[in-house]
């Protein structure tokens, strides 16, 4: 980890005294041990700052479209951070020359709810990370270790690009990845098998719990537009009251948005707070996506998304029904 850390340093100062780059976009230290920020360095004598460890959760390509006045830009990218940029560049949406990927290798990111217990989230609780894998908890009541494998983000569990498979350099050694504790697609596959009357319950139960905080959008990567669909006078699609049937109407908009390009970083569903589990829907369209064009968002940079096009001569449903 120390390796790793004083490789992206040096690269930073590197790329900034060269001027090769006209920013640094990486992670720093947070206000508490177990949590960390996004560094924008523009200056080599704060390549100090950047940090990295398995709190370095925020996917940092959502920055990028708003950042593209400044020059180029060098990113420090995991993999589903690498894939999100991938698919903002085959969107238009930054040009490639003007990212920089600098891939970090990961074995997966920690979720602090389930790391931490009661009387641990406050300032004084450290957390350090052994080259072991192995967590040590400080805090008034004590010491604790604590096995990163037993903690990590639902979504990193079945992660399959740990070292990120696009980049123009990657940092560091690749370490020995988690183990993916199942299929990827299980529990969407599971889900999708059910019976409408069945997913559609369960969804109503989710959605009720939704207070339109619009969290996920802000998140998300792939919501970039300037004016969200939800915002727009004409056509309305939904209102701003919190009924189910308007929270139903902007989940299913937005996920159907995201087919095909969301890369499953997860971040909608880190940052929900009434834990609905918005990855699992996504997740649902991706295997439909995988299983009907092949096709998986952000491994590539070039080519057009199945659902990115038409064509007048593609065939409507309607017409065969």
């Amino acid at each position: 980890m120390n390796e790793l850390v004083e490789a992206m340093r040096g690269t930073a100062a590197r790329l900034l005294n060269g001027k090769e780059v006209a920013l640094v976009l990486g992670y720093e230290a947070g206000s508490v041990s177990f949590r960390t920020a996004p560094a924008f360095i523009q200056h080599a004598e704060d390549a100090p700052r950047l940090v990295w460890n398995p709190f370095c959760t925020n996917n940092l390509a959502a920055y990028l479209p708003e950042l593209k006045g400044v020059g180029r830009i060098a990113v420090m990218a995991k993999g589903c951070d690498a894939r999100s940029i991938a698919t903002l560049i085959q969107e238009h949406q930054i040009p490639r020359e003007q990212v920089m990927i600098l891939g970090i290798p990961c074995v997966g990111m920690i979720d602090v709810e389930q790391l931490l217990v009661a009387g641990e989230r406050g300032p004084g609780t450290t957390v350090t990370c052994g080259p072991d894998g192995m967590l040590t908890v400080a805090s008034a009541g004590g010491q604790r270790a604590v096995p990163l494998s037993e903690v990590l983000q639902g979504r990193c569990t079945n992660c399959e690009h740990h070292v990120p498979s696009i980049a123009d350099e990657v940092l560091g050694n690749a370490p020995a990845p988690i183990q993916a504790s199942g299929d990827a697609f299980g529990a969407a596959a599971e889900l999708a098998g059910r019976s409408a009357e069945d997913r559609r319950a369960f969804w109503r139960e989710r959605f009720e719990r939704c207070i339109r905080c619009y969290g996920c959008r802000e998140v998300c990567p792939a919501c970039y537009c300037r004016t969200c669909f939800l915002d727009k006078p004409a056509p309305r699609w939904t209102s701003k009251a919190n009924t189910l049937e308007d929270t139903w109407m902007f989940h299913a908009v937005r996920a159907f948005h995201l087919a095909g390009r969301c890369v499953s970083c997860g971040e909608c569903e880190r940052v929900c707070p009434m834990d609905i589990p918005l990855t699992l829907m996504n997740r649902m369209l991706a295997h439909e996506v995988q299983e009907k064009f092949g096709y998986t968002a952000g491994l590539q940079i070039d080519g057009i998304q199945p659902l990115g096009t038409f064509e007048s001569y593609d065939p409507d449903p309607a017409e065969h029904a």
